[in-house]
């Protein structure tokens, strides 16, 4: 009899020690699908975020390739207009010393054919100065 009472307190106890285990089990279930859903939406958002910072990533490498053609291209203008800048300035010196040479030929010109008109009235000068004095 003895025996029975500690083979039915035994049962007893297995069966409450079974139901405790079956109610930590089915709460770990629930942990562990919680914990899924968890993982899952961690795992969705991880991959929107990689999807977004690829998404921005491509645009930024556009954005880059249109910065740098368009200061290349820049680049290239600026190369131009200095070359052009350049000629200009020299084309400039180049009229500057045609211009100085021709207003030097003009006055140098303009001094000959003076003299000749001073020349030609003083040789007139003399002689009516001769023709005066051969007069008298």
């Amino acid at each position: 009899q003895v025996s029975q009472n500690e083979l039915d307190w035994f049962r007893r106890d297995s069966e409450a020690q079974m139901k405790k285990w079956q109610q930590e089990k089915k709460e770990n279930r629930e942990h562990l699908k919680a914990l899924k859903g968890t993982a899952k939406k961690h795992s969705d958002t991880n991959e929107r975020y990689l999807k977004t910072i690829d998404d921005k990533k491509k645009q930024y490498n556009a954005c880059l390739n249109t910065f740098l053609e368009t200061s290349n291209k820049f680049a290239n203008e600026k190369g131009k207009l200095e070359e052009l800048i350049k000629k200009s300035q020299d084309d400039r010196q180049e009229c500057e010393k045609r211009a100085v040479t021709a207003e030097v030929s003009v006055l140098q010109t303009w001094k000959e054919t003076e003299t000749w008109k001073l020349k030609g009235t003083i040789a007139k000068a003399e002689g009516n100065l001769r023709m005066l004095k051969a007069l008298s």
